[in-house]
């Protein structure tokens, strides 16, 4: 055989093996892309879920049901049995279209949806018409001046003030939370120190409170309080 047509069997056999292991590397890939569209069964909450409800108790109620989704959509610690959690609470609302997660269940007690960000700090609820929380633009996170008007007297009381709930929303939401963004609330909630709430507390009970939406590029001067007898004066 001449060395010529060795090198031609050579060359044969080396594009036939360089075919195969792009055929073998295709084959790969498709079977991973495959893996991950496969669709599984997961459990889904059908309507919103409040904290404190058992698994049992939604998912006979029909509020948790099985579906199907692709491998690659599934969460981590996602269920697609309700037995794992059967007997715990939803730690925080769990919203519609929400995929059941056992670290969203816990013993009755555990540590629940709000949190709280600042050490030394506690959570206050108030209950305030639209317009007097920015009609809805204050969402957890928010920072807020506080207006009290009371007796004929309008005087700010508190100053960058942290707002951690605005009805069941939260400073940490659950990873459905989005789909309840529409929602409104009249119930805003502060993390405030023992003196705040104690002016807060005060406050509502003895006049109207409003809120400022503050941004970083906000400036709230301490003023002196507006009365019928400076209100037209510069």
């Amino acid at each position: 055989m001449g060395r010529r047509t060795v090198l031609l069997v050579a060359a044969i056999l080396i594009a036939a093996v360089g075919a195969g292991l792009v055929l073998l590397y295709v084959h790969n890939v498709n079977q991973r892309v495959s893996a991950r569209e496969a669709p599984r069964q997961v459990l889904v909450a059908k309507k919103i879920i409040p904290a404190g409800t058992t698994g049992a108790a939604a998912f006979a109620s029909g509020d948790i049901v099985l579906t199907q989704l692709p491998e690659a959509a599934i969460a981590p610690n996602a269920l697609a049995s309700i037995s794992k959690v059967a007997d715990l609470v939803a730690l925080s609302p769990i919203f519609q279209g929400e995929q059941i997660l056992s670290t969203k269940f816990g013993k009755e007690g555990d540590s629940g949806a709000l949190t709280i960000p600042t050490a030394g700090t506690i959570a206050i609820s108030l209950s305030l018409p639209g317009p007097a929380r920015v009609n809805g633009f204050i969402v957890p996170g928010s920072e807020v001046a506080v207006y009290l008007t009371s007796t004929g007297t309008t005087r700010l009381i508190l100053n960058q003030v942290k707002v951690i709930a605005v009805g069941s929303r939260t400073l940490v939401p659950s990873s459905g939370q989005a789909t309840a963004t529409g929602q409104q609330s009249d119930v805003v909630t502060f993390g405030v120190t023992a003196a705040q709430a104690q002016k807060l507390i005060f406050a509502q009970s003895t006049g109207s409170l409003y809120l400022a939406l503050l941004t970083p590029n906000s400036s709230t001067p301490s003023e002196p309080p507006t009365t019928a007898a400076n209100i037209l004066s510069s």
